[in-house]
């Protein structure tokens, strides 16, 4: 009974200290950002003292909004508390390890999985929106966050710096760190955490997705080929976003589920027998229930999806 106790506190601590580096890194994060904004602000004020609200949001909130060089800044200074939970494992195993070779037809496979699961979860959308409607709602301000960027460095945040620092943090450092309680809940937990991490009522169920495939490929074969499909996919929704109708983005999105479902049909036919030895083998490796009741009765990652929640509330607006 005592070994059940002290192994019960044991990865009860450990989930405790990954919580609150996560809660750390996402002030800090948040605080640069808010820096900025107050050093606009004060600057708007000392050189123009009688802004209209209008002036104000063009000169203040418009360069922060669209400026990518806030966030560029945050997620950098955002990770320096993720090296310090690390330290040398994130470079000598987070970053280096895998069990196969990454090849050009896997990245070709993994980037058709991700871009044909957005592909079919982005669908979920429009029910979203209707049973919102329903209750005199709307996910409108998610979705203006879903636009393409207006400022070359918000592209390349979007489409390089931040998918990089998402995979170091959700593919490598959490997932990782996880990956003691069984590859399932590493990867199922980095997951999560990336989906809520967008906090973004039309993006937590594509993330979610998009997590889980590409969980399996970094733990596979390493977090260099994720970082490659997370910059390519970004670039491809940049892509679309820029063109003058979303009918293209749509007629993409229907092209990229039927390849998805096509080549996921044929890759099933053909290994179904390995696929099926493998399932077999994840039952036997399922983790305990426990291990998810100590994750989500951890007051650190409470309060972390807590404030991921709020965040994901206020892209919600009365209609």
């Amino acid at each position: 009974m005592n070994e059940i106790r002290k192994e019960r506190k044991k990865v009860k601590k450990y989930f405790r200290h990954l919580g609150i580096t996560l809660l750390f890194q996402t002030g800090v994060l948040w605080s640069v950002v808010g820096i900025y904004l107050i050093v606009l602000t004060l600057q708007a004020m000392f050189l123009h003292p009688h802004l209209t609200e209008q002036q104000f949001e063009a000169r203040v909130i418009t360069p922060v909004s669209e400026s990518g060089w806030p966030m560029i800044a945050a997620v950098l200074v955002a990770f320096i508390p993720l090296l310090i939970y690390r330290k040398k494992k994130f470079f000598t195993y987070d970053l280096r390890t895998t069990k196969r070779r990454m090849t050009v037809n896997v990245f070709v496979l993994g980037l058709i999985a991700v871009l044909g699961v957005n592909a079919i979860i982005s669908s979920v959308m429009y029910p979203v929106e209707w049973l919102l409607n329903l209750f005199g709602y709307t996910a409108d301000p998610s979705k203006e966050i879903l636009e393409g960027s207006k400022t070359t460095s918000m592209l390349v945040y979007t489409c390089l710096i931040g998918p990089i620092l998402e995979e170091f943090v959700y593919r490598g450092v959490v997932m990782r760190s996880l990956e003691r309680f069984g590859s399932v809940f590493a990867i199922t937990i980095s997951a999560l955490l990336f989906s809520m991490m967008h906090g973004n009522i039309i993006q937590i169920p594509m993330a979610f997705a998009i997590g889980i495939v590409l969980g399996y490929l970094a733990k596979t074969y390493g977090i260099w080929l994720t970082v490659l499909i997370h910059i390519a996919n970004n670039l491809f929704s940049e892509g679309f976003s820029a063109l003058p109708s979303a009918m293209w983005s749509n007629v993409f999105d229907i092209i990229m589920a039927i390849v998805f479902i096509g080549t996921g049909c044929a890759f099933l036919n053909k290994n179904k027998r390995t696929i099926k030895e493998k399932l077999s083998g994840i039952r036997g490796r399922l983790p305990e229930k426990r291990l998810w009741l100590y994750f989500f009765t951890s007051i650190p990652m409470i309060l972390l999806l807590l404030s991921n929640l709020v965040v994901t509330i206020l892209g919600v607006e009365k209609l």
